[in-house]
C-alpha cells in the first residue's frame, strides 16, 4: 500500500478531532466528515472545532472536511470510525456497497447495539468486509491530553502488518508513540469493558468510598476483564499492554474519563436517566454493560461486576446496595 493512500476520518467529535491533529502532522491532505455543516464550515473558517477540544487549532490547510458522508467515504481509501459506537450503524448501513473495498479501522470503543456486537465483528458479520480490512486504534488515548500534546501510546490492531505499519507511519510523531498489534478482538473487547469498569468505579466514588477500596475494585475489575476475554478468544496475549490494562487504568482513574463522570452522577444520588441528559457526549459503557451480561449468561458464565453494573444500570437496583454486595464478593 503507498503512502498517497487516502485516509478518511468519519466523525466530528472529540475523538476524530484529535485524530485529525494526529494525521495532520504527517500528512498533506486527510479527510473528514463533519454531520452538522454549521459546525463543519465554522471550523473551516475559524480554524477550531466550536463544540470539542474548542482550543486546538487545527491544521484547515490539510484537512478537506465534508458534511456529506458519501463524499469522504467514496474518496478515501482507509477510513477510521470515530462516530459512536450506538450510531455507526445507522450512519454507515445506506453506505454499505461503498464500504465494501475500503480498509477501515475503529477508532470508537463499545458495541453496535442492533448487533450487541463489537465494531469489528458487527462490520465482518453485517458489512462483509474481511478481517484483512479491518481494524482497531486503542489503548490509553484521550484526546483531551493529545489536544495537549501529551506524551500518549496507541496500539493499532490488524492482521493486515501492511496497513499497521502505514498508519503507524501517520500516527506517530513526538508525543504519539505506535505500537502494532493483530489481536483485534481481544483489544476491542478490552476498550468496550474497561468503559463498563469506569462506571463502577465512578459509582463508588460517587458513593464515598475511598482510594483503598477503589484500588481492590481496579484489581478484580482487571481480572474479571481477562477472564471475560478468554472467554471469549483463548488466544495467547499479553494483558499487561497498554491497550489491555493500561487502557483500563486510564479510563477508571481519569478525570478526563466520560463513563466515570455518568457513574459518578449515578452513586451521588441522579439516576441513570438523568445522568444521561447531563452528559454531553454518549456513555458507551451504558451501552457495553448490556452487551456483556448478554454474552456472559449465554456462556453461562458469571462475571460479578458486568452483572453490578447492568443491574444499576438496567434493572433499576439501588446503587449502594449493589456495591455494598459487591464488596462482600472481592477480597
Amino acid at each position: 500500500m503507498e503512502n498517497e493512500k487516502m485516509i478518511g476520518v468519519l466523525g466530528g467529535g472529540s475523538w476524530g478531532t484529535a485524530m485529525i491533529k494526529m494525521l495532520t502532522e504527517n500528512s498533506d491532505k486527510i479527510l473528514w466528515y463533519i454531520r452538522d455543516h454549521s459546525q463543519a464550515k465554522e471550523i473551516i473558517n475559524n480554524k477550531k472545532n466550536p463544540k470539542y477540544l474548542k482550543d486546538l487549532k487545527i491544521k484547515t490547510n490539510n484537512v478537506f472536511i465534508s458534511s456529506d458522508i458519501n463524499e469522504i467515504i467514496i474518496k478515501s481509501d482507509i477510513i477510521i470510525i470515530a462516530i459512536p459506537s450506538p450510531y455507526i450503524n445507522q450512519n454507515l448501513i445506506e453506505h454499505k456497497t461503498a464500504l465494501k473495498n475500503k480498509v477501515i479501522f475503529s477508532g470508537s470503543k463499545g458495541v453496535i447495539p442492533e448487533s450487541h456486537l463489537v465494531i469489528s465483528e458487527h462490520l465482518n458479520r453485517h458489512f462483509d468486509i474481511s478481517y484483512d480490512n479491518l481494524g482497531i486504534l486503542s489503548g490509553p488515548t484521550h484526546a483531551e491530553e493529545i489536544a495537549n500534546d501529551k506524551l500518549s501510546y496507541l496500539t493499532i490492531g490488524s492482521t493486515n502488518k501492511e496497513i499497521c505499519y502505514l498508519l503507524s507511519d501517520k500516527l506517530s510523531s513526538s508525543y504519539i508513540r505506535t505500537s502494532i498489534s493483530d489481536d483485534i478482538i481481544g483489544i476491542e473487547y478490552a476498550a468496550a469493558l474497561k468503559n463498563i469498569y469506569s462506571i463502577l468505579v465512578g459509582i463508588s466514588i460517587g458513593l464515598g468510598y475511598g482510594d483503598n477500596f477503589i484500588s481492590v475494585l481496579i484489581s478484580h475489575c482487571t481480572k474479571e476483564m481477562i477472564r471475560f476475554i478468554k472467554s471469549i478468544d483463548q488466544i495467547k496475549r499479553d494483558f499487561s499492554h497498554s491497550a489491555y490494562i493500561g487502557d483500563l487504568l486510564v479510563t477508571t482513574y481519569s478525570l478526563h474519563s466520560r463513563n466515570r463522570a455518568f457513574g459518578k452522577m449515578i452513586g451521588e444520588g441522579l439516576s441513570v436517566d438523568q445522568s444521561i441528559s447531563k452528559m454531553s457526549m454518549i456513555v458507551e459503557g451504558y451501552y457495553a454493560s448490556k452487551n456483556a451480561f448478554e454474552i456472559s449468561k449465554i456462556k453461562k458464565e458469571d462475571f460479578d461486576i458486568i452483572d453490578s453494573a447492568y443491574k444499576i444500570l438496567y434493572q433499576g437496583k439501588n446503587p449502594a446496595e449493589e456495591i455494598s454486595l459487591l464488596s462482600k464478593k472481592l477480597d
